[in-house]
């Protein structure tokens, strides 16, 4: 297996003039951007997605105190110790421990505790046998442990010790984290009601292009229905911020102008797709540069070149190219870790998750742009995942991301990828918004 140079952060000796790299075009983005969102006191149901700004501390110990892992008995290994070579053994049982109902007091000598999941370890006791390693009468007063069951027993087997899990006074969820199901249930396991977050971002989103139609309307001849919209108000909507629709505007001068003067007045972001480029109809630039100023533009990648970022008063405004696949590309590996920055999160949220993988393909490229290649993974006979692009490249096939799994990222610098040779592989499970 060869390894081409795929690795980003080797790829700085090879980009095409007068292009920004990705990653330097979020490192200028996260240094012009401030995290300007006030920090905003919120209930735990009203946090799922959003960026925590407060180290989140325990306040308890998890488990409160030793208990129990399984469901059986409870034992002083000491006094199984003194049953080691003399058969089966009976046992009798002293009492029930249960989950908010622990036995009172020491174990008794020699005896054994019924103890379930959950349950407090009673004084004394140092391990517990599973019921399915005894028999029990039908009281479940007296059990019978076998020898080999004594044998084997060790101290402290399947017992949770007193803040195993989580201690009092550990940050177990740092400022910076996009809150996930399980983290929310671990605040909530520390007792919090609400924990600090940042508020939403409010982004106002449009499309531009006459050629354009809405969903439902009828289609002129030549004309496409609009889907762009649609993908950025589902990425915004993954990262958790506030959305203004604006709809359709048309490819008119003064009818841009307006709309952008209005929405950067009352949001934080403006994002766009269309109208970005050097074409004739291409309006966005000379609008935003009429009403504030351009701070990057053009990106050595591939899809989504024409991406640019500008700035109207304090909104930023972010405009994605025309094209389906290079709107969900650039707005996944550049537009949401900005947006997530600027809400706050650490860098290690912002940035994609990269995965070896073993290439399924040949490929052959000009270099000097970063290329992702909507992608899946499969398994080949011997158990790897090899990873597979789809047939087309064009970045006008908006089904093609539909059939993808992820994304193969080919670096600035790598010219050819053989089967057999190592990718880069980015799952769509380790984007923003997925």
């Amino acid at each position: 297996m060869t390894t081409p140079h795929n690795n980003p952060a080797n790829s700085d000796i090879c980009h095409q003039p007068g292009l920004t790299r990705l990653e330097d075009a979020l490192r200028i983005a996260f240094d012009e951007v401030a995290v300007r969102l006030p920090v905003i006191e919120a209930p735990l149901t009203d946090c799922y997605g959003t960026i925590l700004r407060k180290d989140i501390v325990a306040r308890v110990d998890v488990p409160s105190v030793d208990n129990s892992a399984m469901d059986g008995y409870a034992f002083c290994h000491s006094d199984l110790q003194e049953f080691v070579g003399k058969g089966d053994v009976q046992i009798t049982v002293g009492g029930v421990s249960l989950a908010g109902h622990p036995f009172a007091g020491e174990i008794p000598r020699g005896q054994a505790i019924r103890i379930a999941t959950g349950a407090a370890i009673p004084e004394g006791a140092d391990c517990i046998i599973i019921q399915e390693n005894v028999t029990a009468n039908a009281e479940e007063t007296l059990l019978t442990v076998s020898q080999d069951v004594v044998a084997k027993t060790r101290q402290h087997q399947h017992i949770r010790r007193r803040g195993e899990d989580v201690a009092t006074g550990a940050v177990i969820l740092p400022a910076g984290k996009r809150l996930r199901p399980q983290d929310i249930a671990v605040a909530a396991g520390q007792g919090y009601q609400s924990v600090s977050v940042s508020k939403p971002l409010s982004v106002a989103v449009f499309s531009t292009g006459d050629e354009l139609a809405k969903p439902g309307d009828p289609l002129p001849p030549g004309g496409v229905y609009d889907s762009n919209r649609f993908a950025m108000i589902g990425m915004l909507r993954a990262c958790g911020c506030a959305i203004t629709d604006l709809g359709l505007l048309a490819d008119d001068f003064d009818v841009l102008k307006t709309a952008l003067k209005g929405a950067a007045q009352t949001h934080d972001v403006i994002m766009t797709s269309g109208g970005v480029s050097v074409g004739k109809a291409d309006l966005l630039k000379p609008v935003v540069d009429s009403l504030g100023e351009i701070q990057a533009w053009k990106l050595a990648i591939k899809p989504g070149k024409p991406l640019m970022r500008g700035r109207i008063g304090d909104c930023v405004v972010i405009g994605l190219p025309g094209n389906p696949v290079s709107v969900m590309v650039s707005g996944l590996l550049y537009a949401m870790p900005l947006l997530s920055h600027m809400m706050g999160a650490s860098d290690d949220v912002c940035a994609p998750l990269r995965l070896p993988a073993i290439a399924g393909f040949d490929f052959k490229r000009g270099t000097g742009r970063r290329e992702w290649l909507r992608a899946r993974l499969v398994q080949d006979d011997d158990g790897q995942w090899v990873a597979m692009p789809y047939h087309s490249a064009s970045s006008g096939m908006l089904s093609s991301m539909v059939w993808a799994q992820g994304l193969i990222e080919i670096a600035e610098d790598c010219g050819q990828v053989r089967t057999g040779d190592q990718v880069l592989y980015l799952p769509f499970g380790g984007l923003q918004a997925f």
